[in-house]
C-alpha cells in the first residue's frame, strides 16, 4: 500500500510516509496533507491499518512541534471512523529524507515488515 498518495513524489509499495521533511506546502494542489490550526496535518482516506484518517505530528530532535519541511521525526496516529486510535507508528528521517517507521504494537514492532 501507499501511503499517503502524494501526486509530488512517488512512493514505493510498503512505504508509509514521505512526508516529513517534504518542501511541498500542505495548501498546495495534491499534497495528501492538510494542515490543521493546531500545527498537526491530516490525511483524510484508507490508512494501512483500516482506519479513515491519520494525524501526523512533525517534530525537530528536541520534540518540539514543527512544519513538515523541518520535521526530522514524526508520529503517526491513525484513527477509525469513530475518531478511536487504531496505531501509533514512530517515524524518523535519515539524511536523504527517507522516513523510518515503527509500530507502536510492540509485537510487531521487532518485524522487519514494520520498519521501512
Amino acid at each position: 500500500m501507499k501511503f499517503p498518495v502524494c501526486e509530488f513524489a512517488e512512493s514505493e509499495a510498503g512505504f508509509y510516509s514521505q512526508c516529513a521533511s517534504c518542501p511541498i506546502d500542505s495548501s498546495s494542489s495534491g499534497c495528501a496533507l492538510d494542515a490543521l490550526q493546531d500545527g498537526t496535518y491530516q490525511f483524510e482516506g484508507i490508512t494501512p491499518h483500516g482506519g479513515v484518517r491519520a494525524l501526523f505530528y512533525f517534530r525537530d530532535n528536541e520534540g518540539n512541534r514543527v512544519t513538515k519541511r523541518d520535521a526530522l521525526h514524526v508520529e503517526i496516529h491513525e484513527l477509525d471512523d469513530q475518531g478511536h486510535l487504531i496505531t501509533i507508528l514512530y517515524g524518523m528521517v535519515d539524511p536523504e529524507g527517507m522516513i523510518y517507521l515503527k509500530s507502536s504494537d510492540t509485537e510487531q514492532a521487532h518485524s522487519q515488515k514494520n520498519i521501512q
